[in-house]
């Protein structure tokens, strides 16, 4: 399978196209048809009328539109250090960064090859453990314009900042366990801090992955504060962020999409929602248990013209190919 570099250059044989059926966007919207009501069902009146309000109500799943399909650009295996599982994705000037749960002391840049995408340490650094903490289980990256990186510790319940040269690690919250807890996240073990967005200087936005999943965002200036926290129930995953200008990009992993909207802490807000399912359920992506089919994407990550995720596997076979262990890395054209 062949690559392209981050540029858009073609790197190798064709890469995978999907067939043109399914890199069709689907743009429709559904509407619902006038309602007639004969005058000898006049009593089911104000129930239909309710119906019809529920359809046009901007924040209902009604109201949303068809998922639009991402066009695969390629698909490429990640090869790493041992026990490599990735998880968070950034991108900055044509370089991809990432980190590993299973990796406390490294962030990684990612290299385009051939056919496979290498997981290389870009930055070593030591993190004071805060008491009782005995991993970090870094889960989400990003990073702000002095080129510091912002890394999301799931086993720390908080950001740790990480000096561009990595010489210095220190911690730029207190433990959010308690402030999650109160509006019922992290109930689920695992399902902690994941992905990270910087919304503004000192300002972070965080994932409460699943079971529930939520949102909170904190400001760190002067002290640290909590602006707003976002319990949206137990129906998905939220495992990574982007954020553009007023839009955030959040993944759902248990649906394979990524949702665009700008009203991001009301789950019902208006949305545009772009889905990958059909690639990761392509049985040349398959991994072999279920768990760890579609549901393995851990980091988002955009620029201009393409959006990347990246899957963790947690070290389970392809199906088609039981001895490849290997995570994946999606190389997507971005909607227009």
């Amino acid at each position: 399978m062949g690559s392209r570099d981050l540029s858009g250059s073609k790197r190798g044989p064709a890469v995978l196209r999907l067939p043109a059926a399914l890199r069709r966007p689907l743009g429709y919207r559904l509407l619902p048809a006038p309602l007639v009501l004969p005058t000898c069902h006049l009593f089911i009146t104000p129930l239909a009328l309710c119906f019809a309000a529920l359809l046009w109500m901007p924040g209902s799943a009604a109201a949303q539109e068809s998922p639009v399909l991402l066009e695969a650009i390629s698909v490429l295996p990640v090869e790493g250090p041992e026990s490599n599982q990735p998880s968070g994705l950034f991108v900055h000037n044509d370089t991809l960064y990432t980190v590993s749960d299973k990796h406390d002391d490294t962030i990684f840049r990612i290299e385009l090859r051939e056919d496979v995408a290498v997981f290389v340490p870009h930055i070593r650094f030591e993190a004071p453990k805060p008491f009782g903490v005995f991993r970090l289980d870094l889960e989400g990256i990003t990073r702000d314009d002095d080129g510091s990186f912002y890394l999301a510790s799931e086993g720390a319940f908080a950001i740790l900042k990480v000096d561009a040269d990595g010489k210095k690690a220190s911690w730029v919250t207190t433990s959010l366990r308690k402030t999650g807890a109160s509006a019922g996240l992290f109930q689920t073990r695992g399902g902690y801090l994941e992905g990270i967005t910087l919304m503004a200087r000192d300002r972070f936005l965080v994932t409460a992955e699943r079971e529930p999943c939520g949102l909170i965002e904190v400001d760190m200036a002067p002290v640290q504060r909590i602006v707003e926290i976002a319990n949206h129930g137990a129906t998905d995953s939220y495992t990574g962020l982007h954020r553009e200008v007023e839009n955030v990009y959040i993944l759902q992993r248990s649906t394979a999409t990524i949702r665009r909207t700008i009203r991001y802490l009301d789950v019902d807000s208006p949305s545009t929602i772009w889905s990958f399912a059909h690639i990761v359920n392509d049985p040349e992506y398959l991994y072999q248990h279920e768990q760890f089919g579609a549901k393995t994407a851990e980091g988002l990550a955009m620029d201009r013209d393409r959006v990347y995720v990246i899957l963790d596997n947690n070290n389970d076979a392809r199906r088609m190919y039981p001895t490849d262990h290997r995570p994946l890395l999606l190389i997507m054209k971005r909607p227009g």
